[in-house]
Formats: C-alpha cells, structure tokens, sequence
C-alpha cells in the first residue's frame, strides 16, 4: 500500500525499499484477475476460507511467506549466522499473528552455490529452535545448491507459514476507529529489515562491529546488537483472547517502519499520529545510537526500522492497563485521528 511520506533525507530515499513501485506492479498484476471475496485486504498475510465442503467449522486458513535480506551478508561478513534461522521464522510467524491467527506449520527454502555443511546445520537448528519456541513445527522444506547463482559462500532464505483464525477472531483495520490509540511491544533490535543502509552506513563511517556499546540495558559489540535475532512475539494472540483483551488490529513493522506498516492496519479514511517522545524508552536506545551515527532525523528512522517497537496493537484507550500489565515494556505510541489531508502519518511531539 502506498502512502505520501514527509521529505526524507538522500541516503534514506537511496536504500529504502521502493514500496509505491512494488505496489503499482503488484497491483496492475492483480487487476488480471477476477475479484474474490473471499481474500480480506491489507493483512500482513492472506486469508482463505476452508470450503465448507472440506470443513464443517467455519474457518479460514492464514498464509504468509517471507525471507530474511541482506542482513543475511552481515552474517557471512561477522560469521554469526546463528539467528538467521529465528530471524526467518519471526518474520512469518509475526506476519500471521496479526490477522488474529494461531500459527500451525512452518517450511524453509534455503538456497546456496555449494552447501557448507556446518553453516547449514547452523541455521537449521535456528529454524527448528524458533518454530518449537512458537508452536509452528518445521514439517520440511527445500534445500537447493545452484551453482553460478551464489557467489562463494553466500546463501539465501526464504520460508513459508500457515495458520488458523475463526471468523470472530480476525483482527481487522475495519475495526479500526478515531479515537483509538497505537501501544508498541518492545523489538530485540533491528529484527530483519533496513540492512542495506545498515551496511552502507558502516561503510561510510567509523563504526566497527567490534565496537563495544552500553546500549539498552546491556554491553556488547555492535556485531551482537546488529545480529540479535528478530523477536517472536509469541503469547500475544493467546493472552489477548484468555484475559479478553480487546485489540482492534496489529501491524508487524518491517521494511519500510511505520509509515508503510500502519496505515496497513488502519482503514483508509484513518490518520496515524506518532509520538516522537514515546520512543525515549530503552528499548529504542540502539536506533537513537544509529540515528546519531548515521546522522538521520527521527522521522527518516521511522521510515525504514521499528525504532524499538516490532509489533504495533490498535485498540481502545481502556484496553492500555491490561496491556502493559500482561506484555512488560509495552508503550503507548500514539493514536488514529480522522485522515483530513494526504499524508497518513504524522509524527507529533
């Protein structure tokens, strides 16, 4: 989905992903063919009704697939490729939870020009160790060694996932209304997303990944920080429905941060507000590092990295307390105010 974005700086418009592009493609591609009712729009992943001729229960399937970018080169590059692996579930499983789902089953593609065999078990047993940790059990997948495709040593990943959601349980941006606020679940770091202006940033400055930093309430080299895995956030949908929790709808924040993530899950004639002073928190601490290393303005942050916040729950104001009692380090970001204008996000102080 596209959206009219503020002015960003240059090496922000150089490396972020062309999402308008992406869109028009897509979309011209669509309009082949004939609409269907049965594919709710502007989840973070696609749902399809079982047939009743398959399944007496009223149910539809949540499908996502996705993969992991270059933060894959800065693995091979620092030789820490053990969280490559959580880092492609999380990036599913995240999409899938937030139609409303319960993930259920997991399949990985993982291609090379040579198999390493010791990297490979690596990132496998990071797959495995992330689908157990949230219930979306490996059932098998493709290994593909293509010659001439890869470069020495390079690998890529990509990977499929599927869930279940009764209709009552859906999580819609139809759900969505003025007055409603933003509430952010902590990130472990940059999770997956902006890496090619991470890299390019690197290249350009003093930075060095063996650079010790005390950011967010630990010690450790920029390598770590840059490589902790992406964050799954299991429990969210479980204890939304055991303790009754009313949330509207859910935006995972990948590529593209919360300009391009949110208005995802809010309906069209809905503005998004941002609080620039709800992101002094430590889990935000790493991206105002970066922000001052790379010398980018909040707002072009908020364009491409979660800035601290991987998953963003719509709800009422009255849903907050229960929130943050139930998910540590929750934050309100925001709110959702009636669109008057062109641009859907707008940052406040």
């Amino acid at each position: 989905m596209s959206c009219r974005h503020p002015k960003t700086s240059g090496l922000v418009k150089l490396f972020a992903s062309d999402e308008e592009l992406a869109g028009r493609l897509i979309g011209r591609f669509i309009q082949k063919f004939p609409a269907s009712p049965l594919l709710p729009k502007n989840y973070f992943c696609q749902l399809v009704r079982i047939p009743a001729a398959i399944s007496s229960e009223d149910l539809y399937v949540a499908l996502s697939t996705d993969g992991v970018g270059t933060k894959i080169l800065l693995g091979i590059e620092t030789g820490m490729c053990g969280g490559l692996g959580q880092d492609l579930v999380g990036m599913i499983y995240n999409d899938l939870i937030t139609s409303g789902a319960q993930p259920s089953a997991f399949l990985d593609y993982y291609a090379t020009g040579k198999l390493a065999p010791a990297v490979y078990r690596t990132i496998l047993a990071s797959i495995v160790d992330a689908c157990n940790a949230c219930a979306m059990p490996l059932l098998g997948g493709e290994t593909a060694e293509l010659p001439g495709l890869y470069a020495r040593g390079h690998f890529d990943l990509a990977g499929f996932g599927i869930g279940w959601v009764k209709p009552a349980d859906i999580l819609s941006p139809e759900r969505v209304r003025p007055g409603q606020i933003l509430v952010g679940f902590p990130s472990s770091g940059f999770h997956s997303n902006g890496y090619s202006l991470i890299r390019k940033v690197l290249s350009r400055t003093s930075a060095r990944l063996s650079e010790r930093l005390s950011l967010s309430g630990r010690r450790r080299s920029l390598k770590e920080f840059l490589m902790e895995p992406t964050r799954l956030y299991t429990g969210v949908i479980e204890k939304i429905r055991i303790k009754q929790i009313t949330v509207s709808s859910l935006a995972h924040i990948t590529g593209g941060g919360y300009y391009e993530n949110v208005p995802r899950a809010v309906p069209a004639d809905c503005g998004i507000v941002l609080s620039r002073s709800a992101f002094d928190v430590e889990s935000a601490e790493l991206f105002r590092w970066f922000s001052r290393r790379a010398n980018l303005s909040w707002e072009d942050m908020l364009h491409i990295f979660n800035c601290g916040f991987g998953l963003v729950a719509i709800c009422e104001e009255s849903a907050l307390s229960a929130i943050s009692a139930h998910f540590p380090g929750a934050v309100r970001l925001g709110g959702i105010e009636r669109k008057t204008g062109a641009a859907r996000v707008r940052l406040a102080a």
